[in-house]
């Protein structure tokens, strides 16, 4: 069975993170192209690639073909709630951009709605799928670690100059990257006892927030998730401490490289780490010898969440993120902003 899907938003999002990944999966069936205004020449492009697709800008055509199953949603943060509702009320299933919303409450009238109209809604958190946070999760379940005490991941870039930019939270650093790395440590350890914020604008001070650190307070592990625009020498990915043993990875997932280098899903060696790329571990073994070895990295494929999607609507499997999950990393977003930086927020159970 194959499903239906249109995308609303055909800029950069659609024809680099997610039509590489779609159009070479056999269970959807790209037959829909929304954009608020014409692009002519990009839509032609794509004609020969996508042969059954219709390119519109009047959504509610798009929405009321009863043959349409999916959408995928690849507008500015601001407008993810209205379009998405406005899906679901159509009874598509959906699937949400980075970030999922801007608010919590929005969060939640969306999954409110999706269950009463018996369709699913999912968060596009594909970095659940980056190699490097694969390697992670498996260095985790091997307890060659011990008692994990400390976690730091950060994900650096090096661009020290910015422009002028509305300083709305969603526009910001913490709304379009932490709202990936923050899912990947819900997604490893669940909810914490506390969180201290810290997050800030260092290239321009009126601009939205280009810095964060956040700390996550677990019983017996702390948790650090950071982010710099100003790093030329980024620190690496992942650092774990144990009490058995260290697990460093230096590099992020290559996929976003890859395609940004015109190279696709489905080509030889796309999303492969080198072994240059690969993970350290230092541990002691079960003899008691120190132990340092390089730990090959998963391939990189965020297809994969687009196939736990398809068996989520078609075989009722679970979503590949929760709920749940969804739910607390969009309390996390707002709280960030709740009162100045820095602040220790309590989390209630």
């Amino acid at each position: 069975m194959r499903l239906n899907i249109g995308f609303i938003g055909f800029g950069k999002s659609t024809t680099r993170y997610h039509l590489p990944y779609v159009m070479i999966e056999e269970n959807y069936h790209v037959t829909w192209i929304y954009n608020r205004k014409e692009k002519p020449e990009l839509f032609a492009s794509y004609q020969d690639r996508l042969p059954d697709a219709r390119f519109t800008t009047d959504l509610s055509e798009m929405l009321a073909d009863p043959k349409l199953d999916v959408v995928v949603i690849n507008t500015p943060p601001a407008t993810h709630f209205e379009y998405a509702l406005r899906a679901l009320q159509h009874q598509k299933h959906v699937l949400v951009e980075k970030p999922f919303t801007v608010t919590e409450e929005e969060t939640q009238r969306l999954f409110a709605e999706a269950a009463a109209q018996g369709v699913k809604i999912l968060a596009y958190q594909n970095r659940r799928y980056d190699s490097d946070f694969q390697v992670v999760a498996q260095i985790i379940r091997s307890g060659k670690l011990g008692r994990l005490v400390e976690v730091v991941s950060h994900f650096d870039l090096f661009r020290p100059e910015a422009a002028s930019a509305d300083a709305r939270h969603e526009n910001g650093a913490l709304y379009g990257l932490g709202v990936h790395t923050l899912d990947q440590i819900i997604a490893l350890f669940g909810k914490p006892d506390k969180v201290a914020f810290d997050v800030r604008s260092v290239r321009l001070p009126n601009n939205p927030d280009d810095a964060f650190a956040i700390d996550l307070y677990y019983p017996e592990l702390k948790v650090s998730v950071r982010t710099s625009h100003v790093a030329l020498a980024p620190a690496p990915r992942w650092m774990l401490h144990g009490t058995n043993g260290t697990f460093i990875k230096q590099h992020v997932d290559r996929q976003e490289l890859d395609l940004k280098a015109n190279y696709f899903p489905g080509e030889e060696g796309f999303g492969e780490d080198s072994e240059d790329d690969y993970g350290r571990l230092i541990y002691h073994d079960e003899h008691g010898h120190l132990q340092d070895v390089r730990i090959p990295s998963p391939v990189g494929d965020y297809g994969k969440l687009y196939r736990a999607f398809y068996r989520s609507i078609v075989e009722d499997a679970p979503l590949p993120v929760k709920e749940e999950d969804t739910l607390f990393v969009s309390h996390l977003l707002e709280q960030a902003f709740a009162q100045p930086s820095p602040y220790i927020l309590t989390v209630k159970n």
